[in-house]
């Protein structure tokens, strides 16, 4: 008996071999991982500035800046420009021997903007040793200079209408007290700080933001005709209005309870001013002779203490500008 041809298992073979042939070709291909974006190159930063003198205006040119370690030199109208990549915040420091007191101060340098600087020149009769005095206690304290103190907006006034011992204050005193102080803020911070808000009252308003209190001690002092803390927010003026036989000299003058020149004294120092050791000032802290009862802040204090007043509280010697909020420890001067 012949057996039948397997054809169809034929067919299935190479259909199977055929299927094995083809199968390795076509596994999934991998998956491939995009590149990542390239990020823009940032755009330069241009930083212009101006540079003038704080006493005078004038235009300062010749003067080397240098913002971060890139140096420049000011032109003869005072600007200077850098071109750099944005950063955040960067130290300028201007110097130029025997032209300005060396300047330091921080800018944010985030985008291109243009800038106004000023230095203090060593012109118009400028003292660097004066203006250390006035506004860093160097004739009481030479070897401790202080930062900066200022107010940075007109204080309000609280006079008290009794003194620490509840006895009332004579009105003509008063009065003379308020019209004193509303003359002087504005003399001593050449109209940076505009005249003062005086209000009376029996109650204090120390330790409250934005006022100075002027208070009348019972009994008197027998070694000062008054005493201030130095450009204290909340602080306080006491001038001697019980003033016995054995003070010092300079307390009283014929006519005057309380002298304008101690009035004056003392504002000056609550709005910044130390003693200057020189008979002349106002701020001398030594003894005034009778002649000198209405004394008015000199020429040369008026000018150093505008310049304080251009500068942020902080500032430090010679002429440096914080990078922060700074808070000072309050000292009281007589």
């Amino acid at each position: 008996m012949r057996s039948r041809p397997q054809v169809g298992g034929v067919f299935l073979g190479l259909w199977v071999a055929f299927a094995g042939a083809c199968g390795g070709n076509t596994q999934p291909a991998l998956p491939t991982t995009p590149a990542p974006p390239v990020p823009p190159t940032p755009v330069a930063v241009k930083f212009t500035g101006h540079l003038t003198a704080t006493n005078g205006g004038q235009a300062l040119g010749g003067v080397s800046a240098n913002l971060g370690g890139l140096m420049t030199t000011t032109g003869p109208d005072g600007t200077f420009t850098y071109q750099f990549q944005p950063g955040s915040n960067s130290r300028l420091t201007m110097t130029a021997d025997g032209q300005i007191v060396a300047r330091s101060l921080v800018f944010g340098v985030a985008m291109t903007r243009t800038i106004e600087v000023d230095a203090i020149a060593l012109a118009h009769d400028f003292d660097l040793g004066f203006y250390r005095k006035l506004v860093r206690n160097g004739s009481d304290a030479p070897g401790q200079l202080q930062p900066l103190r200022r107010w940075t907006r007109t204080p309000m006034i609280r006079l008290k209408t009794v003194d620490e011992a509840g006895e009332p204050i004579l009105p003509v005193v008063l009065d003379q007290v308020q019209r004193i102080v509303e003359d002087v803020v504005p003399r001593w911070t050449s109209g940076i700080l505009g005249t003062p808000i005086v209000e009376r009252g029996t109650d204090s308003r120390e330790g409250t933001s934005g006022w100075i209190t002027i208070k009348f001690p019972n009994p008197g002092a027998t070694d000062h005709c008054g005493r201030s803390q130095v450009a204290v927010d909340g602080g306080w003026i006491e001038l001697e209005y019980h003033v016995p036989d054995s003070s010092t000299g300079g307390c009283r003058a014929p006519g005057y309870v309380i002298p304008p020149h101690t009035i004056r004294h003392e504002v000056g120092h609550a709005l910044g001013m130390y003693h200057t050791g020189d008979t002349n000032d106002l701020m001398s802290g030594l003894t005034w002779s009778l002649a000198q009862a209405d004394l008015m802040p000199t020429p040369h204090e008026v000018a150093a203490a505008a310049i304080a007043y251009r500068r942020p509280a902080g500032n430090t010697d010679p002429d440096s500008d914080p990078s922060g909020v700074v808070n000072l420890a309050p000292i009281v001067v007589r």
